[in-house]
C-alpha cells in the first residue's frame, strides 16, 4: 500500500507513519531514539538494552571476522 502511494505521489497516512517509526524506534532503537520517542509518544518503554563498544568492534563483528584479521 504505501510503496502505491508513493508511486502515485500520494501522501501516506500519518497514522501508518507514526505506527511504522514506533515499531522501528521499539525494535532498533538506541537510547537518544528511546528518550525521543517517549517523549513524543508518551509511551514508557517496558525495558531497554544497551550496548556500548568500540567502532572497530562493531565493523569486525558485522563484517563477521575474528579476532586479529
Amino acid at each position: 500500500m504505501i510503496q502505491n502511494m508513493i508511486k502515485e505521489g500520494k501522501v501516506v497516512p500519518s497514522e501508518v507513519t507514526i505506527k511504522l517509526l514506533q515499531k522501528a524506534i521499539q525494535e532498533n532503537g538506541n537510547e537518544e531514539n528511546r528518550a525521543a520517542f517517549e517523549k513524543v509518544t508518551e509511551i514508557e518503554p517496558k525495558f531497554v538494552l544497551f550496548f556500548d563498544c568500540p567502532e572497530e568492534e562493531m565493523e569486525r563483528r558485522l563484517l563477521g571476522q575474528k579476532p586479529g584479521e
